[in-house]
């Protein structure tokens, strides 16, 4: 059903994860030969590139940087826009990725419209029990509308088991974990590095995320005060925490040490030529992409086990509602610590570093394991539930 009509719909397609992700659905399925694909944006504001013959279409004209409240009262009128373009265009089934646009799909259903409401969702609903005010519209926005999907897609295990124990009755949940184009990523990870020189004579930790609250990448500055002074840091990205991660770095008299590169188009070949990648995040991650890249690009890879996302890529074996407390757990594919220990972070640093055999061996099965997550086998996985396989 190639000519089959597929609509999917998000607020915009700026920097962030969720976003990379479908636009590298839509581009894999367009390349396989599916052609009536449309994506619908909330807002105008393009980071990432779709293939020519998709069409695009936006609601607003707005470039999504309006106030947090002000895109929340609009809601019901995209939701009446999206009803009647539906109506319009004759669209039997929408696919929405992120929080607003999933409200959106589903009050337009409420308002009338007749198509199946499917949702991704992207994070862990109980983020917001922090997040004050807003926090709590859109946890009852969630309650309100979630309960419209005809099916909702979870990027992980501990994302659906989050979201499930919110709601009195059981939601139709599935898991799709995120796709990753190996072969792309593998034939970009040995291009030439301008902004920086790796010395031979160095060992470099690498950080790549938004410098966020919740990413805590100062655990990492913290740990470097206690490991050789070869160790450097790496940092690419950038975010509203910088000024502080830069002035601790200056505290802790490490700044000659820590290199913040920015935000680059392709972190791959950093990936490729760190000695160990670390996310240090201390609340749940959802699905963290950055994690799966570094071990598709074969660097040992270090991080917290906070929820949902990291002991699900590393351990999944384990049970993952555990989190550990005072111990580091090594599994065969990388190095779990407990959030917020530096002293355990500095322990599982120097166990890779002093250890060449356990070093390929987590090299190995990690990049084993990232294939579980190749674009070829998620896609199937969303052709079916589009119904278009």
């Amino acid at each position: 059903m190639k000519n089959k009509k597929n609509t999917f719909l998000i607020n915009s397609l700026t920097s962030g994860g969720a976003e990379r992700v479908l636009c590298l659905i839509l581009n894999e399925l367009n390349t396989q030969g599916y052609t009536n694909i449309e994506l619908i944006c909330l807002e105008e504001n393009n980071f990432y590139n779709l293939n020519e013959n998709i069409k695009v279409t936006y609601l607003t004209k707005s470039n999504g940087r309006s106030h947090p409240i002000i895109k929340l009262l609009n809601i019901p009128l995209m939701a009446y826009k999206l009803k009647a373009y539906i109506k319009q265009n004759n669209i039997q089934i929408i696919q929405s990725h992120i929080y607003r646009a999933n409200f959106i799909n589903a009050l337009a259903k409420i308002f009338g419209a007749k198509h199946k409401v499917q949702m991704v969702n992207a994070g862990q609903i109980s983020m917001y029990k922090s997040k004050g005010i807003l926090g709590k519209v859109n946890l009852f926005l969630i309650h309100k509308l979630y309960p419209q999907a005809d099916i909702i897609i979870c990027k992980s295990k501990g994302m659906e088991i989050d979201l499930q124990s919110y709601f009195n009755t059981k939601l139709k949940t599935i898991i799709i974990n995120n796709p990753y184009d190996i072969k792309k990523i593998e034939s970009i990870y040995d291009e030439k590095i301008d902004n920086f020189i790796f010395d031979k004579n160095k060992k470099y930790l690498l950080y790549v995320g938004r410098f966020a609250s919740f990413k805590k990448p100062e655990y990492i500055i913290k740990a470097l005060k206690d490991l050789d002074k070869n160790v450097e840091l790496i940092l690419l990205g950038d975010g509203p925490k910088k000024d502080n991660l830069v002035e601790l770095s200056r505290k802790l008299r490490l700044d000659k040490r820590i290199h913040f590169l920015g935000n680059v188009s392709n972190p791959y070949k950093y990936m490729r030529k760190a000695d160990l990648f670390i996310l240090s995040s201390n609340d749940g991650e959802g699905f963290p992409n950055v994690l799966v890249e570094a071990m598709i690009c074969k660097v040992p890879v270090i991080s917290t086990d906070c929820k949902s996302g990291p002991r699900e890529i590393l351990s999944p074996d384990s049970d993952i509602q555990i989190q550990l407390k005072t111990e580091n757990e090594i599994t065969d594919k990388g190095i779990l610590f407990p959030i917020g220990n530096i002293e355990k972070l500095v322990e599982a640093i120097n166990k890779i570093s002093e250890n060449l055999e356990l070093k390929n061996n987590l090299l190995e099965n990690a990049y084993k394991r990232s294939n579980n997550f190749s674009l070829e086998t998620i896609i199937n996985q969303y052709k079916k539930v589009l119904e278009i396989e």
